[in-house]
């Protein structure tokens, strides 16, 4: 598998995640804002997409 099908591959599964974790309250607990995987999650967003950190983290925060 070449790099980028790999980077599109975890880009897909970052965004479920974070997508996922605004509608489910059990996972918001687990993986929302404040945790360090949130952080870790939307860090590693921004940089797949090129947008500003605290762009996603305004997006998926609340």
């Amino acid at each position: 598998m070449d790099t980028e099908t790999k980077l599109k591959k975890a880009g897909e599964a970052i965004a479920y995640l974070l997508n996922r974790s605004r509608r489910d309250d059990k996972l918001y607990y687990q993986i929302g804002f404040g945790t360090e995987a949130f952080r870790l999650l939307t860090d590693a967003h921004a940089a797949l997409t090129g947008e500003d950190v605290e762009v996603v983290e305004k997006r998926y925060g609340a």
